[in-house]
């Protein structure tokens, strides 16, 4: 009876400390899923303002969408306006409120900050080879802009201040220089003697604000010349992704008028044009200007040796039309291109045959210009601010449209 006893009070023990072992592992799990959940929760607060705040940026970055795409806004509606791009209410979560301001430096002279975007058809294209031109750049040095152009040009023979590939070859690192155009800017980090402040300037963290550190000489990162502005780098002044689509406004193929394929009766040009391109076919006289066409005459002896004339009947006035409609260039994607209604004097004074006074003329006669007559360079000929000479001679670098933009939100 005794032995009985003894034996289930053992029993009981057993099970009692079998529940406390339990009891000690649910424990234990409890605070481990309290511990996740509290950490859980933690991150979850920590990662939300941040998520909130990327979707707000979003938001900037489709409303700049938007405006760039819509073709009835002229370059003011992108380049200035604070009415859509300067602290836009996104949402009010009740204990916050969520905004986004889309903004650019503004013109090179005052670099203020302007509520719009960047096109990058109002930079120079980013050809590099052209050393005048880049020693027009802030603190640029002429071994530095030579580097930069043995750095891209096809050949292998070193200028004065340059360095070609034997440079290279010298370093601990030896690497192999491209010998071509760039795809973005930031390949030129590896030319000699280049930094990042030859690239973008002072502004070191490309907030377009003049901060402490980038006004204080040598004292702090970056390397500045202290004279209480923001000093601008070749990004503001070239570009590698500005280029034109050989298409219309509203997307269509331009009309090849130099193309010896071409049916002309399949075109919506008027007749008067297509007899005298037709004349001038038969007289094996290709266009090489839109400009030759104003005002254009063709006589040609016809069957009889009779002589008969052909007039183009092109204006002034209609030329804009044709060149929406039509294209001597047979490219479809027309790189390089400099649009005049948006590029700084700064930059269109470096394209070849426009000097200082030519490009401030450019930037002030243009702010009369209508919506209508800015979609097309004709206009440089219809205000008389250049000679038909001239304009033949720059037209192949110009457009009066951007379609790659830099939004910064």
């Amino acid at each position: 009876m005794k032995l009985h006893s003894a034996h289930h009070r053992h029993s009981r023990a057993i099970a009692l400390v079998g529940v406390l072992v339990i009891i000690g592992l649910l424990s234990m799990i409890s605070l481990s899923l309290m511990y996740r959940m509290n950490a859980a929760a933690t991150s979850s607060a920590t990662t939300l303002p941040s998520e909130q705040a990327w979707a707000a940026a979003l938001s900037g970055l489709d409303r700049a969408t938007s405006v760039v795409s819509d073709p009835t806004r002229t370059s003011i509606g992108w380049m200035d306006n604070p009415t859509e791009f300067e602290h836009q209410l996104v949402y009010d979560d009740g204990s916050d409120k969520w905004y986004f301001s889309v903004f650019r430096q503004g013109n090179l002279e005052s670099g203020d900050i302007t509520y719009g975007v960047t096109d990058e058809a109002s930079k120079l294209p980013l050809g590099l080879t052209n050393v005048i031109q880049m020693m027009a750049v802030p603190n640029m040095t002429l071994p530095v802009a030579e580097a930069l152009a043995d750095f891209v040009d096809a050949d292998s023979i070193s200028r004065d201040n340059g360095a070609e590939q034997e440079t290279y070859d010298m370093l601990p690192v030896a690497y192999t220089i491209p010998n071509r155009q760039v795809s973005f800017l930031d390949e030129l980090l590896l030319a000699h003697g280049v930094t990042a402040g030859h690239l973008y300037g002072e502004d070191a963290n490309r907030n377009f604000k003049l901060d402490s550190n980038e006004n204080d000489g040598e004292l702090l990162s970056p390397p500045d010349n202290q004279d209480s502005a923001l000093a601008g780098g070749l990004h503001r002044y070239f570009t590698p992704h500005s280029r034109d689509w050989n298409v219309t406004f509203a997307n269509q193929p331009r009309i090849k008028i130099n193309d010896p394929e071409l049916d002309f009766s399949e075109t919506e040009l008027n007749e008067e044009l297509i007899g005298f391109l037709q004349a001038k076919r038969t007289a094996e006289e290709p266009i090489e200007s839109m400009v030759d066409l104003v005002g254009a005459t063709i006589t040609i002896t016809e069957e009889g040796n009779i002589n008969k004339e052909y007039s183009s009947g092109v204006t002034t006035e209609n030329l804009p039309q044709l060149f929406e409609t039509c294209t001597l260039n047979p490219n479809e994607i027309l790189p390089g291109k400099v649009n005049i209604n948006t590029a700084p004097a700064n930059i269109l004074a470096q394209i070849p045959g426009i000097d200082e006074n030519l490009a401030t003329t450019i930037v002030s006669t243009r702010t009369g210009i209508s919506p209508e007559n800015s979609r097309s360079i004709a206009w440089l000929l219809q205000t008389g601010i250049m000679s038909n000479d001239q304009f033949k001679q720059l037209e192949r670098h110009l457009t009066a449209r951007s379609l790659q933009f830099h939004v910064q939100v």
